[in-house]
This record gives structure tokens, C-alpha cells and sequence, in this order.
């Protein structure tokens, strides 16, 4: 099969489509889209910022079919609700072999059974 030109018998093949919808549902996935990137941390500027982008289709057909304020009533109902926690992602330390070495010892003294005592000895 040639690189470019897609098989239809293909089940791995990407297909778009349209949905139908109405205002109501479009106002629904507009939540939705709020509140995933609030949950994710993103204050309220940054995903009203998201909206406005025509690279976010689905984000920014939301935008243009309920305007602006709309939408930034959804974003900050969003932002109040879910964007009290800030995810913070931290590398750890790198030990040393010998640190990594006593710790792996401490688990393995840890996981090991100890043997049972003979009694009358």
C-alpha cells in the first residue's frame, strides 16, 4: 500500500466527523473544556487565552457560537471551582549508588521473613 493514499479497509485509519449539536450541548463541551485545563492548574486567563485561539477548534467554535461573555463566565465558574490546586511536579534527588544501595538493603530486611524461633533452646 502506498504511503499517502489511505486503505478503507484500514481499521486503524483516522476519521472525522461532525456531530450534530445544539447551543445547550455546545455550552456543555464548553464546560468541559474549562474544567479539564482548571483541574490541570491553568488559571482562568490562560484557558480563556485557549478559547480565543482558532488552533483549539473545538474550543474556539464554542467561543464564536456563545461569545465572549459567555464563555468567560463558564472559564471563571471553572477556575473558582476547580482551580484551587496548583499540580507541582519536582525531580527528585539522585543518590548516591552507595544511599540506593542501603535503602534497597532496608526494604529487603523489611519484606524478608524473619524464621521462626525453636523453642527449648
Amino acid at each position: 500500500m502506498p504511503l499517502h493514499e489511505p486503505d478503507a479497509t484500514d481499521p486503524m485509519m483516522f476519521v472525522g466527523v461532525t456531530l450534530p449539536g445544539d447551543l445547550e450541548s455546545t455550552r456543555e463541551m464548553a464546560y468541559v473544556f474549562a474544567e479539564e485545563f482548571a483541574r490541570l492548574g491553568h488559571p482562568a486567563v490562560q484557558i480563556l487565552d485557549l478559547f480565543r485561539k482558532p488552533f483549539y477548534q473545538g474550543a474556539h467554535q464554542a467561543l464564536l457560537a456563545l461569545g465572549e461573555e459567555e464563555v468567560t463566565r463558564i472559564v471563571g465558574e471553572c477556575a473558582d471551582l476547580w482551580g484551587r490546586f496548583v499540580w507541582v511536579d519536582e525531580d527528585q534527588d539522585v543518590d548516591s549508588e552507595e544511599e540506593q544501595d542501603m535503602r534497597e538493603m532496608e526494604l529487603l530486611e523489611i519484606e524478608m521473613p524473619q524464621p521462626a524461633q525453636q523453642g527449648g533452646e
